[in-house]
């Protein structure tokens, strides 16, 4: 029995794995289409699945929480989980005021970390690179601005976003299927055992 070589390996690996990427992009580009047809939708779908992913996360935290009781950070692990199922009860029951909620909450993190980035960097002058650290600082402030004077247009332009980012996604997983696919095949032809 002989060792596989590059091109054998190449040729099998590319056969056996090539459509892995393109069914993934065909998904994303077809995600994307979905996203920028139905933004409404989309929202109220990714709040929603927000809200269970919190509401399950929470009560396993809440359940770890319990297990661990008696050990440091138990009662965090549990204070966390509470909050958790309650917030992503809120995102599930009323998607819409929990999307108008995130961006605010959003804009206001902006907002505090714009501050503490500029305002950090300022106290480093002299440093090398406090400049671009105050001019991170400066954009992530008027973009926490931006976003708490139209969360509604935020919002809107963050789905819009993903929407164009999936497709882009999805072309490029189909282009490197097909490249992979075109590899395979232009690698050594395995050999065949002689009988």
């Amino acid at each position: 029995m002989t060792a596989p070589t590059g091109g054998t390996m190449l040729r099998r690996l590319g056969r056996e794995l090539w459509y892995y990427s393109l069914v993934r992009g065909i998904i994303a580009v077809v995600f994307g289409i979905l996203v920028l047809l139905w933004p409404l939708s989309a929202i109220l779908v990714g709040v929603i699945w927000l809200g269970v992913f919190w509401i399950v996360d929470g009560v396993l935290a809440v359940v770890d929480g319990v297990r661990r009781r008696g050990t440091p950070g138990a009662g965090w692990e549990i204070a966390f989980g509470v909050i958790g199922v309650l917030a992503g009860l809120f995102l599930a029951i009323q998607p819409l005021k929990a999307a108008g909620t995130l961006m605010v909450i959003a804009g206001i993190w902006a907002i505090l970390g714009g501050l503490t980035i500029g305002l950090g960097s300022l106290r480093a002058r002299g440093v090398p690179g406090w400049g671009w650290g105050v001019a991170m600082g400066v954009v992530t402030l008027v973009f926490g601005i931006l976003v708490l004077a139209s969360p509604g247009i935020a919002l809107a332009t963050f789905v819009l976003f993903v929407g164009w980012y999936a497709i882009l996604l999805g072309v490029s997983l189909v282009v490197l299927a097909l490249r992979i696919r075109k590899l395979a095949k232009a690698a050594a032809p395995e050999s065949t055992p002689q009988v």
